[in-house]
């Protein structure tokens, strides 16, 4: 009754504006993993932005009152089947350049719950800018006991092959006097990257990553082990685009790619694979197919009122209301099967069964066209 869910795809991407790409068969192509971020769509308010199977989540930033077209927002498109799984958190930032949603730990057969903000840092110079990594990081020490986190997107912030972790904290005597009594030790993990250059936001990003102990997916997994561009321009190419997950869920990461330039945007998109032992409902195994239906007749209602009145439905009424089924995909799956079985054996003893009438084939009258080619 169920397939199941071993790994799940999400990816990122700055498109620079998404206009009607969402229309081009080359673009759904490229987008077609089970959840897909998309950075700076340039959508406006109610934007016509659905895809066939998909769902989405969207935010708009405000248009400013001069500019001529709209700028920064985030779509999130996931896969329709996952729609049970995923929860939109609209209530844990103000900003708009960051969206957050939370994957369901029983849903998707994780350890904990997953926390994923598709996010877009602006340049310190930009008039977008507040704060963000400040705000970034408060959301963060919010939700911190409740579960992981994946953060994915154009963070605008080059660090270089610097470390995101504390080298050699377990050893470091004079770190013992600054760090908190709970602290866990880094993992300490090795990291590339074919940018050689950080600027201020890089190294901010590298602080949260050290005080919320999170790490750069980026040139550290089969995908991208050389730590690959991930803009391009006439003025050069960086890195500035990340995913970026608890140390904690590190060994969960199947891998991640930075997937080649594509005439769609000057970014590159990039897709963390993530290891998953959820269970989806099979939809073709569910129902069972009948050939009738229950009928309601002139007696229906006083046969039901002799039925309840017997010891056996009375006995099996008060089981269900007496056991405890648990908070999850299959309590809700065996409490549905037991209030089933007491209504269809109830509908088998109180209405008529009518049979629907089989659609005999049409057969056509044979002709020498049937036989030539």
């Amino acid at each position: 009754m169920f397939s199941s869910i071993d790994s799940i795809s999400i990816s990122s991407w700055n498109v620079h504006g998404l206009g009607q790409k969402h229309r081009d068969p080359d673009f759904l192509e490229l987008i077609n993993h089970d959840i897909n971020i998309l950075i700076e769509t340039w959508k406006g308010v109610e934007p016509d932005v659905q895809i066939p199977e998909y769902n989405y989540y969207c935010k708009q930033r405000t248009k400013a009152n001069k500019a001529k077209r709209n700028s920064g927002g985030i779509i999130v498109y996931y896969k329709k089947k996952f729609e049970k799984g995923i929860t939109y958190l609209k209530n844990v930032t103000k900003s708009q350049n960051r969206l957050w949603m939370k994957l369901d730990k029983s849903f998707f057969g994780l350890q904990d719950d997953l926390y994923i903000c598709g996010i877009y840092i602006p340049p310190k110079n930009s008039p977008h800018y507040n704060n963000e990594y400040e705000g970034l990081e408060s959301e963060i020490s919010f939700l911190s006991s409740k579960g992981n986190f994946l953060l994915m997107g154009d963070f605008n912030s080059r660090v270089s092959n610097y470390s995101d972790f504390v080298a050699n904290d377990e050893n470091n005597i004079n770190l013992t006097h600054i760090l908190p009594d709970n602290y866990k030790s880094d993992f300490q993990l090795t990291r590339k990257s074919q940018d050689k250059i950080i600027n201020p936001q890089g190294r901010d990003l590298l602080d949260l990553c050290v005080s919320a102990q999170l790490r750069i997916l980026n040139g550290r997994f089969i995908g991208d082990l050389l730590g690959n561009m991930t803009f391009f321009s006439m003025k050069g190419c960086s890195v500035v685009d990340y995913a970026i997950t608890s140390e904690s869920l590190l060994s969960s990461v199947n891998y991640f790619i930075v997937k080649t330039p594509s005439y769609f945007s000057d970014h590159n998109q990039i897709v963390t694979h993530l290891k998953c032992d959820g269970k989806l409902p099979n939809i073709n195994n569910i129902y069972k197919k009948i050939d009738f239906e229950f009928k309601w007749t002139n007696t229906s209602k006083l046969l039901l009122e002799n039925e309840l009145k017997e010891k056996y439905i009375y006995e099996e009424l008060n089981n269900f209301q007496q056991t405890n089924f648990e908070n999850t995909q299959d309590g809700l799956n065996r409490a549905t099967d037991l209030i089933s079985d007491i209504y269809i054996t109830l509908s088998h003893k109180c209405m008529r069964k009518r049979y629907f009438k089989k659609k005999r084939k049409r057969i056509s009258n044979w002709t020498d066209s049937n036989f030539l080619h």
